[in-house]
């Protein structure tokens, strides 16, 4: 059982979730605690015994949405869960990757097997037996309006199960009749309101949130380390980063633990600055800047609020991840209920407050590169950090250095930070006003991800331009964190000594960053400093 994933009757802690989605720990297979199972046997049977009653369920013995005041015969019932499944597979984009495809069939058995949706213990059991497989439901990524859950993203996981659509694996994407075939899997057929069980919920959302997320903290990870190597480059001031700044006069935790981080990355590498008392005064000109500009000396103040955002999504994630969205409920004791768990306010909050605090991050990194490759503020490296050594006087004009990644990072700051507005404003009416407030979670979710895409593009773009900064200073990193992340660097992006292409230097970083992320249970940075 300690290679399960056991699902227990309490609460999944979400590192734990984490570890199923990325592969981090190999859990041989989805388990049910026998409590649990219970639960849903009850809620199954109490659902059968309300059917034999006559009593109207909604999307069971009633049409869906603005339609729920239309009755279905029960022997009509099993057709009606089919015919939800096919016409809510209309999505259209991109679709979702092999990640959130495999988080998204884990959270909605999670959910299920909390025994208050009238499900059965073999629809369970179906899709237990196509995690287990590596069967995920290939999923268009548009089409959710985050309100009654994610209907049609989730209708791709029914769909499968019925073997129907497509699949995605780790060896790529498959015909679901293809695969069920080959390895003798019977395609599930849903007993009363099984199929609007499977589509009835903030799964998909959830999923996506989670890998958003994952990267996000990833990427925050990075800028701590960026700011370190920034202070180190320029001959920064430590004293912005020390106790008496950022906790005996200012209470605010985020900020405090994010001094924290950066200073212990300076500490890792012996750096210091010059104490004030040996600064010098000639002419009325102090010989040495005594403070930094706002990017570098405000780092704790710009990421601290970025931290605590992260540490809030967390919690909302992790809440949702162990809930039930699904309508209506139907617990063990026979108790039925309507409501609206399925609503994804919390998740359409959670992704957009990502989105800001990522266009923070994303202006942060602009601007502290503005510092390192403009020789007026970068404390005698050269102009765009070009390596003059090696050129001729003629000629050293003639080189650009890293301008153009420069550039670059302007380009794709302005790009990110347009796509910081909330997407849950834009909330409106649907399907015949039965809808009348939608969450845009899934929105909130995909937009999220495409900025975060943006700013694995970014953040390798600085990174190659700070360790060009650090070698021209001479300086050799010794602390394990900084090392590490310096080799992976410098692995893909040589040093440049003359005007070279570098666009594929980019795309190979930005590869193994996202491979690192996905790799990594805390990175470095929490390791070091718990």
């Amino acid at each position: 059982m300690e290679d399960d994933f056991f699902i227990e009757d309490g609460p999944i802690p979400l590192k734990k979730v984490m570890d199923y989605i990325f592969s981090r720990r190999p859990f041989q297979s989805i388990a049910v605690d026998h409590t649990l199972k219970g639960k849903i046997e009850r809620s199954f049977s109490h659902l059968l015994k309300i059917l034999d009653n006559q009593v109207p369920v909604y999307g069971v013995t009633t049409g869906f949405g603005d339609s729920c005041h239309k009755s279905i015969n029960q022997d009509e019932s099993k057709n009606l869960q089919e015919n939800l499944l096919s016409y809510l597979r209309c999505g259209t984009g991109r679709f979702l990757d092999y990640h959130t495809s495999k988080a998204t069939l884990l959270l909605r058995i999670i959910s299920l097997s909390k025994g208050y949706s009238g499900v059965s213990p073999e629809l369970i059991s179906h899709m237990i037996l196509f995690a287990d497989k590596g069967w995920f439901p290939l999923t268009p990524r548009e089409g959710s309006l985050g309100a009654s859950g994610d209907l049609i993203p989730l209708s791709y996981l029914g769909n499968i199960l019925r073997g129907d659509g497509e699949i995605i694996t780790e060896k790529g994407t498959f015909k679901a009749s293809t695969l069920l075939e080959e390895q003798k899997v019977k395609p599930y057929s849903f007993k009363p309101k099984e199929g609007l069980a499977v589509v009835n919920g903030t799964s998909s959302m959830t999923a996506y949130s989670l890998i958003n997320y994952n990267y996000g903290r990833f990427l925050l990870d990075m800028a701590h380390i960026c700011s370190a190597w920034l202070c180190i480059s320029i001959n920064g001031r430590v004293e912005a980063f020390g106790e008496l700044v950022n906790q005996k006069a200012k209470l605010q935790e985020g900020q405090f633990e994010s001094a924290k981080i950066v200073k212990s990355l300076l500490e890792e590498e012996s750096y210091s600055s010059t104490p004030y008392r040996d600064i010098g005064v000639k002419d009325h000109i102090v010989d040495q800047m005594i403070q930094d500009p706002y990017s570098l000396r405000c780092s704790p103040q710009i990421l601290g609020p970025i931290l605590e955002t992260f540490d809030l999504v967390e919690k909302w994630l992790e809440k949702e991840v162990n809930s039930v969205s699904d309508n209506p409920l139907i617990d063990e004791e026979g108790q039925m209920a309507t409501g609206g768990n399925f609503y994804g306010g919390h998740l359409s909050h959670g992704m957009d407050y990502l989105k800001i605090s990522l266009g923070h991050l994303a202006d942060h990194m602009d601007r502290q590169l503005s510092l390192l490759i403009n020789g007026k503020t970068n404390r005698g490296l050269p102009d765009n950090l070009v390596y003059k050594s090696e050129l001729r006087e003629g000629e050293r004009h003639s080189h650009h250095g890293l301008k153009g990644l420069h550039q670059c990072v302007s380009a794709l700051t302005s790009e990110i930070m347009a796509m910081t507005i909330p997407n849950g404003i834009f909330s409106r009416s649907s399907e015949s006003h039965n809808q009348d407030k939608i969450s845009l979670g899934m929105s909130a979710a995909s937009q999220c991800s495409d900025l975060i895409d943006k700013l694995f593009s970014l953040t390798s773009c600085y990174l190659i331009c700070l360790t060009q900064g650090l070698d021209l200073r001479g300086i050799s990193l010794k602390g394990k964190t900084s090392t590490k992340l310096y080799n992976l660097v410098r692995k893909v992006a040589p040093f440049v000594k003359r005007d070279t292409p570098l666009d594929s230097n980019i795309i190979d970083l930005k590869k193994e960053l996202i491979h690192l992320a996905i790799q990594s249970d805390d990175f470095f940075i929490k390791n070091n400093n718990k």
